[in-house]
């Protein structure tokens, strides 16, 4: 399918009529040119278009009554890292922004519609099976709106699942999605550096992280993993597979370059974990679930 022209310049108009994104960390003037080179580039834009197309289809809860001035004074400024500083998605102001955040059901539902048969949905509860029954101190990184928590937090009521999340935009809109489950906790912080005990934690989940980093803070982020997770505890990392992330050019990934070089095992092997093992949940994704050793 041949992506027509005007399509991509009703993006890039759309782009312009943004208006600079909240967080004020961000430098919007050079998101907007790395947005506008990506979707200029030459590569073909068929899988950005048909998941744009998609989402139109999408269903999820209004979200429209919600006050983002009075919610983000909640928060406090973090420092972010210049990395997680990037319109990912083609979004300006990436995770930054409630755009992402109101969009991220949709999205991951497009993405997904024909990978599995409940959509991303389907794939968070068959993740959340993963997580054994004693299993008390359960993390989710990079939470995003917390779907994947929510469902480890439903399959697992006598523990507590943390979505941690460096986005408040996400946590604002998760806190709503899921605002029934009483054992869910929300963190909004980084997760390279978490400044929880060594030993302390029995399972950490991350999904759709990885890829959005460069390698050197994929190495940091599961050292912390280890550091914080008990001897017998369990790691589960689902993310994409190197080639399908790639094929979704127009969307801005910074690193999908790196991705394209992933080993999962070797990966997981090299930062001390044990016992892996494999599954797929869906066409475009990959799962492991690694052991720290006792």
């Amino acid at each position: 399918m041949e992506i027509a022209a005007t399509a991509i310049d009703k993006v890039l108009t759309d782009l312009g009529a943004q208006p600079d994104p909240r967080w004020k960390t961000l430098a919007a003037d050079k998101q907007r040119k790395q947005i506008q080179t990506e979707l200029n580039s030459s590569a073909p834009k068929d899988g950005m278009m048909r998941v744009m197309t998609r989402m139109q289809f999408q269903e999820a809860p209004d979200l429209g009554e919600i006050d983002w001035e009075s919610e983000l004074a909640t928060f406090e400024q973090i420092e972010y890292p210049q990395y997680y500083l990037q319109p990912f998605h083609s979004v300006l102001g990436g995770w930054l922004s409630e755009i992402a955040a109101v969009g991220n059901r949709v999205a991951m539902e497009a993405v997904l519609e024909n990978a599995h048969e409940r959509k991303s949905l389907g794939v968070r509860e068959e993740i959340a099976q993963l997580f054994p029954e004693d299993a008390r101190q359960i993390l989710d990184w990079g939470a995003g709106i917390g779907d994947d928590a929510a469902a480890i937090a439903r399959c697992l009521p006598k523990a507590t699942v943390t979505a941690w999340e460096a986005s408040p935009f996400m946590i604002v809109v998760g806190r709503r999605y899921h605002k029934e489950i009483p054992n869910l906790r929300w963190k909004h912080g980084l997760v390279e550096k978490t400044e929880l005990p060594d030993n302390s934690v029995d399972a950490i989940n991350m999904t759709y992280l990885l890829h959005e980093c460069p390698d050197e803070v994929k190495q940091i982020i599961l050292a912390e993993c280890w550091r914080i997770l008990s001897p017998g505890g369990l790691l589960v990392v689902t993310d994409s597979l190197p080639g399908d992330l790639y094929s979704y050019r127009g969307f801005f990934e910074p690193y999908k370059e790196q991705w394209l070089k992933i080993n999962p095992d070797q990966l997981l092997t090299e930062a001390g974990f044990i016992k892996l093992k494999a599954y797929q949940f869906a066409y475009s994704t990959w799962t492991r679930v690694g052991v720290k050793p006792e």
